[in-house]
């Protein structure tokens, strides 16, 4: 049985872009019509519309999308941010609207559906109006990636720790949520039959491959500086590797499964030019966005070998692609 959700007002930074249409407001749509949820959505973002004008834009998107019943569309509101140095304290006033009849019970989710340049500055912006905190729970979830090098990582951390307690903060690789990845965990540790034959005797290899057929339409400025591998590999595919590789934990709280992937990955050995393969779909370089001297990848192959009893001698691959010729995972 599914725990209730609280009330709660749910906050999209970046409400009008690709990861908001394509994951959060369906997400949202099983939530609250599947669900059950008592929320109240406001999209923030630059554009300049008004509630009635996102409503018009959620709707259309689910609707191309197959989702009917869009009557819950009525609970999203809209907050542009704009450039004025008083944005943020616009928007405290306008959460401060939306909570004024005592549904939400301060209760507030903001989610950073945006670049990771604009992590810091948005982050900021929250506590220097005070939206950390409230009457209620408050959680920051921040999407990948969560800077793009250890250091950057840290920084970030810095940034995040600076206005939100680490109790508050949830780091998201939303491809996580998908339900065969939900399940794996139970597939592997619940089923003795799975369970003993997970391992190098009876597994001869191991391949990781999710193929897009869609391109980078409306997103080759941010895809440009982050390619297939930091869009892929590096979180998603990772994250299934650790998985899968990883041996059981003591329990299922997360921080003894973080425990054990943080193993998993500390077994496999660094990479080498070698060991990777690259390419770009035709067409790519003539998007709007993409630099003229680009050489990023949309395509990519890994490799890898894990060091540990369990695997040693399995070969594994991860591979990631855009514009290919059927959508697939597996």
């Amino acid at each position: 049985m599914t725990t209730p959700l609280d009330p709660h007002l749910f906050v999209i930074f970046g409400g009008t872009g690709d990861l908001a249409a394509r994951k959060l407001l369906p997400a949202l749509h099983e939530l609250i019509t599947v669900g059950g949820a008592d929320a109240k959505v406001l999209a923030v973002g630059r554009k300049a519309l008004d509630d009635e004008a996102y409503r018009h834009w959620a709707t259309t998107h689910l609707a191309e999308q197959g989702y009917v019943d869009l009557s819950w569309v009525d609970r999203c509101h809209y907050q542009s941010l704009g450039s004025d140095s008083d944005a943020y304290e616009a928007l405290a006033t306008r959460v401060a609207e939306l909570e004024a009849d005592g549904r939400t019970t301060g209760n507030r989710v903001f989610y950073l559906a945006l670049p990771p340049a604009a992590f810091t500055p948005t982050i900021a912006g929250l506590g220097r109006v005070g939206l950390p905190t409230s009457d209620g729970w408050v959680r920051l979830v921040v999407e990948k990636p969560f800077g793009t090098n250890g250091a950057t990582a840290e920084a970030l951390g810095d940034a995040v720790h600076e206005c939100f307690s680490e109790e508050q903060v949830y780091r998201i690789d939303h491809f996580l949520g998908k339900e065969a990845v939900q399940n794996l965990l139970a597939l592997r540790f619940a089923n003795p039959l799975f369970e003993t034959a997970w391992n190098r005797d009876r597994v001869a290899r191991i391949e990781v491959t999710v193929a897009e057929s869609i391109g980078v339409d409306g997103r080759a400025d941010y895809y440009d500086r982050s390619g297939v591998v930091r869009d892929m590999l590096q979180n998603h595919l990772t994250q299934l590797l650790a998985l899968v590789t990883m041996e059981p934990p003591g329990d299922f709280a997360p921080e003894s499964i973080r425990s054990e992937k943080v193993k998993a990955l500390g077994a496999v050995p660094p990479l080498t030019h070698g060991d990777m393969t690259y390419a770009g779909y035709v067409g790519y370089a003539d998007l709007d966005g993409v630099s003229t001297e680009s050489r990023t990848a949309t395509y990519a192959r890994a490799d890898m070998r894990v060091s540990s009893w369990r695997w040693e001698g399995v070969p594994f691959v991860l591979r990631s692609g855009k514009h290919m010729p059927e959508r697939e995972t597996r």
